[in-house]
């Protein structure tokens, strides 16, 4: 038994130490890889090259991004993220750039400004219109000058099954149901739609060129 006086000794006459022990789980060291996700590397970077990189990384986001991802992926920290995106958005705001900064579901996306939606619609449906096949595209403009027609007519005139491309259409919107005929079965009759018209750039149904126009193009 030892005295407050004396050094404590292990089993080997070797004085003990208060330490613990390296080996126990108690003194585990941190390896890289936790250290990397306590305290990611960061350096100091400058607030302006700072919001240049936040640009880039929502520029190619696909979807919304935490300030904790912009920052991780920035190298910087989430204080001086939070600090340089309202300037970055007070910059599109001042230079009338035709997108903008905003906070959606608990991140930040870079989106375009309202008044630039009709344009990007035409453009859409521009591309909807080079994606329609010419079996498509000869039923829609079958459908359009002699609406309202029945799917029978369709395939009577092209000489083809009708359903699948009459599907398309519909589900493209450029179609719709408009009624039903008095023949056998009372058949579904289809007509184009208020889409349509806008799709092809028409006031009205009126604007679609004579059939005459056609003759010796």
């Amino acid at each position: 038994m030892t005295t407050p006086d004396e050094p404590r000794t292990d089993a080997a006459g070797g004085a003990a130490s208060d330490a613990p022990d390296s080996d126990t789980p108690d003194a585990e060291t941190p390896t890289p890889e936790t250290a990397a996700e306590e305290t990611p590397a960061r350096q100091a970077v400058n607030p302006e090259e700072l919001a240049r990189t936040l640009e880039a990384l929502l520029f190619a986001a696909e979807e919304s991004l935490a300030v904790r991802e912009m920052a991780r992926a920035a190298g910087s920290d989430s204080a001086s993220v939070r600090k340089v995106l309202p300037k970055i958005k007070a910059a599109y705001d001042e230079q009338r750039k035709p997108w903008d900064l905003v906070e959606v579901a608990g991140g930040y996306r870079l989106v375009t400004r309202p008044e630039f939606h009709p344009a990007i619609q035409r453009l859409k449906t521009q591309t909807a219109q080079r994606k329609l096949t010419q079996a498509a595209l000869e039923t829609l403009a079958l459908i359009a000058y002699r609406q309202p027609i029945g799917r029978a007519e369709v395939e009577s005139v092209r000489g083809v099954g009708a359903g699948p491309v009459l599907r398309l259409l519909l589900e493209k919107k450029l179609i719709r149901i408009t009624g039903r005929g008095a023949g056998l079965g009372q058949p579904l009759l289809y007509g184009t739609t208020d889409y349509f018209l806008e799709h092809f750039g028409l006031k009205s149904i009126e604007d679609l060129p004579k059939l005459g126009d056609f003759k010796g193009a």
